[in-house]
């Protein structure tokens, strides 16, 4: 389940992947290759939900 901090709803890994119906593994490549964004919040990576959301938009996916 995202976590809301301070306003701003964040993705873990495994849940954006999810959510894009893709590997943890490939997820990682698109971080790796800049097509997606996240940032380190304690020793947990996130990626925003906006970001998520117009990653998704672009490819025409909508989130669940």
């Amino acid at each position: 389940m995202p976590k809301a901090i301070k306003g701003t709803v964040f993705y873990t890994l495994p849940e954006a992947a999810q959510e894009l119906h893709i590997t943890i593994g490939r997820l990682k490549g698109y971080l790796d290759q800049n097509r997606l964004s996240s940032e380190r919040i304690g020793r947990t990576e996130f990626i925003r939900e906006q970001i998520l959301r117009a990653y998704m938009a672009k490819r025409g996916l909508t989130l669940e």
